[in-house]
């Protein structure tokens, strides 16, 4: 799994793009570069509302994503077996699973981007006790190199096909 990194205050980083992730494992005990990770923010609310509006016919239930996350693999055998993990945790209820990985799925919906997309529940004892075992997040399984589309450019093509289509 990798972490996406804030760009460093260091000058003559040589490829800003290729060191943008870095392995999980490999910063985990290091709070330097733990601060430095992105973690992804919760969705805004105007587009939680234009969600609801264009798609969701102002249905509450139906946004699945408010809350949601990505984790960025260097190949698919990890995000297989990570996809598999998280299928068989008993302490986790798969909601909703979208394959946009699938040779079947057509990417240009989504200006090129592709991920597995898995809306869950934590049922675990510690989710029960703090009253979230209802909440259903959204976590995102992702290769580098579809993460690395993630830019200022890639989102806005993603932005522009999901506008065309409405959604």
């Amino acid at each position: 799994i990798a972490a996406s990194l804030a760009a460093p205050s260091m000058e003559g980083m040589h490829d800003e793009r290729a060191e943008r992730f870095m392995k999980w494992s490999d910063i985990k005990h290091d709070p330097d570069m733990v601060s430095r990770v992105q973690w992804t923010a919760i969705k805004r609310h105007s587009r939680a509302i234009e969600k609801l509006l264009r798609s969701y016919g102002n249905s509450p239930s139906r946004l699945l994503d408010i809350s949601r996350n990505a984790l960025v693999f260097q190949d698919m055998t990890h995000l297989t077996n990570c996809l598999g993990l998280i299928v068989t945790d008993e302490h986790v209820r798969v909601e909703r699973l979208k394959n946009r990985m699938s040779p079947s799925y057509h990417s240009d919906e989504t200006g090129g981007y592709r991920d597995v997309c898995i809306n869950l529940k934590m049922n675990s004892p510690a989710a029960v006790a703090l009253g979230a075992e209802l909440h259903i997040c959204e976590v995102q399984l992702l290769l580098k190199e579809f993460a690395l589309l993630r830019s200022t450019e890639g989102h806005l093509r993603y932005v522009q096909a999901r506008n065309t289509a409405g959604v």
